[in-house]
C-alpha cells in the first residue's frame, strides 16, 4: 500500500531534475518570504525603535519644560513676584493683623477688668476710710462729752 501511494509522486516527478527545480523554487519562494517577513519584521522593529525615540524625546522635552516652570517658578519666589506666595503672604499679613485686632480687645477687655477690680479696691478702701474717720469722729465726740 506504500508503495502504491509512493508511486504516483514517482511518476509524477519522473526525472530527478525537475525534481530538483521544484526544489530550487520551493526555496526561493520561502526565501522570498523569508525576505518579505524579515523585511516586516525590520519595518516593524524601526518602527518601534523610531516610537521609542519618540517617546524618549517627548519625556526629554516634558522634563525639560518641568524644570524650566520650576526654576522660574523659583526665581519668582526669589524676587517676590509668585502669585502663590504673594497670596499666601496676605492671607498670612490679614491674619496678622486680625490677631492684632484681638489681642488688642483682649488687652483692652483686661485693662477694663483690672480697672474694675482696682476701682472696687479704692472704693471699699474709701468706704472703710470714711467708716473709720466716723468711728473716730463718734469717738471723739462721745469723749467730748465726757469731757465736759
Amino acid at each position: 500500500m506504500a508503495s502504491t501511494l509512493l508511486s504516483p509522486m514517482v511518476d509524477y516527478y519522473n526525472d530527478e531534475e525537475e525534481l530538483d527545480s521544484v526544489d530550487d523554487d520551493d526555496d526561493r519562494s520561502f526565501r522570498g518570504r523569508d525576505s518579505e517577513e524579515d523585511t516586516e519584521d525590520a519595518s516593524e522593529t524601526d518602527l518601534a525603535k523610531h516610537d521609542e525615540d519618540d517617546y524618549v524625546e517627548i519625556k526629554e522635552q516634558m522634563y525639560q519644560d518641568k524644570l524650566a516652570s520650576l526654576k522660574r517658578q523659583l526665581q519668582q519666589l526669589q524676587e517676590g513676584t509668585l502669585q502663590e506666595y504673594q497670596k499666601r503672604m496676605k492671607k498670612l499679613d490679614q491674619q496678622y493683623k486680625e490677631r492684632l485686632r484681638n489681642a488688642g480687645k483682649l488687652k483692652l477687655s483686661q485693662e477694663r477688668k483690672q480697672v474694675e477690680r482696682n476701682y472696687i479696691k479704692e472704693k471699699k478702701a474709701a468706704v472703710k476710710e470714711f467708716d473709720d474717720k466716723k468711728k473716730l469722729e463718734r469717738g471723739i465726740w462721745v469723749f467730748s462729752w465726757f469731757i465736759m
